[in-house]
């Protein structure tokens, strides 16, 4: 989604600079019209979205959620009607506070959250759709007490991890975020808690995956350094758990945007689509393992490079093409025998059952999306 669409109102919570990803947005919207889907589930004609936008790539939208509270937004209107004084959090580096009646830290109140548990991001519902895929590997999983281990490779605002986390209660997560900057906002803005099942590491994906696939093809633990890069406080911040590439990873995900958009691809930096990694992620993968790319791109000459690339590499590919945006989710697995596409809405119903969405218009959401998943010759 461009960053400037259908916008009926707007508020600036937070503008920072990162010395790695240049200057940052949150913002409040309200949107002249909203998907079905969102008016069905909350209650308000006015739903408020809060956005993380990176200004290198300024016509995307990084993430998006949407603001409740006991599940009913509110309207900037309402907010803007409160009188309390706004609060401003102290730090260093190219900060600017809001205008606006706002806290630094809330955006737009203190008694209104991020909803943790609805991706209001198209291609998030997509990536999750994709999980169909292994939702048999999942299930067997789930069913003796295993444990998916899954990578996410960028944390932008953190809003799929934290849903993965709600949802998928026998997951464990690490996310892979370069700069320390995005971590504090995703924790300030978009109330993003990692605990024991959910940690994030500020270091480099690419070398991680890399690391983890030299370790696991030769069978020996393996150290991650992190990234010694300050953040907008200026101190480094640590990882929150000692970080060990020891096991092989059941879902790798990689949602990252590029710090050059002027080659044609917007998502991912190109290094992750070179074969040198491509063929690294799925030597870090399990068997039954999925790999999961955010491709945004509207170049059809860059596209069809990269299915070539991906095909050189793994026996199956998949792809979820988002009708209202340019996002290409595409999914890589690594079995050699695979789910056949008359099976999906079987599958996306063992899915919706291991996160728990049976009876959620949410769950409906993902056997749309399923139904969309289209196998790449």
């Amino acid at each position: 989604m461009a960053a400037s669409d259908g916008i009926k109102q707007r508020k600036i919570v937070q503008e920072i600079t990162s010395p790695l990803t240049g200057p940052i947005i949150v913002d409040d919207v309200i949107y002249e019209k909203v998907d079905d889907n969102i008016s069905r589930l909350f209650a308000s004609d006015d739903v408020i979205f809060r956005r993380l936008t990176f200004q290198r790539t300024e016509s995307l939208v990084q993430s998006e959620a949407v603001l409740s509270k006991e599940g009913s937004p509110k309207s900037v209107a309402d907010i803007n009607q409160k009188t309390g004084q706004s609060s401003s959090k102290s730090k260093k580096g190219n900060q600017k506070k809001s205008g606006s009646n706002v806290s630094s830290s809330d955006g737009l109140s203190s008694d209104l959250k991020v909803d943790h548990s609805y991706l209001a991001s198209s291609y998030h519902t997509g990536i999750i759709s994709g999980f169909t895929l292994i939702s048999s590997h999942l299930d067997g999983l789930a069913s003796t007490g295993g444990t998916v281990r899954s990578v996410v490779i960028g944390l932008g605002a953190g809003l799929l991890p934290m849903f993965l986390c709600k949802h998928l209660s026998f997951a464990e997560i690490e996310v892979l975020e370069l700069d320390p900057v995005v971590v504090d906002l995703a924790r300030d803005y978009f109330d993003f808690r990692d605990d024991e099942r959910l940690k994030v590491h500020v270091t480099d994906g690419l070398k991680y995956v890399k690391d983890a696939a030299h370790a696991v093809t030769n069978g020996y633990e393996n150290d991650v350094s992190e990234a010694k890069v300050p953040s907008s406080n200026g101190n480094s911040i640590p990882s929150s758990a000692p970080l060990k590439n020891t096991e092989k990873i059941d879902m790798l995900i990689v949602d990252v945007d590029s710090s050059d958009s002027s080659s044609g691809l917007s998502c991912p930096a190109a290094d992750f689509v070179e074969e040198s990694f491509l063929v690294a992620a799925k030597d870090s993968l399990s068997d039954q393992g999925l790999f999961v790319i955010n491709l945004v791109t509207r170049s059809q000459a860059i596209k069809d490079s990269i299915y070539s690339k991906l095909k050189s590499v793994f026996p199956h590919l998949f792809h979820l093409q988002l009708d209202e945006d340019v996002n290409d989710v595409i999914f890589a697995l690594k079995t050699e025998t695979c789910i056949t596409e008359d099976k999906f809405h079987e599958a996306s119903q063992q899915l919706t059952r291991l996160l728990n969405l049976e009876n959620s218009p949410w769950g409906q959401n993902i056997t749309e999306a399923t139904s969309k998943i289209k196998r790449l010759r």
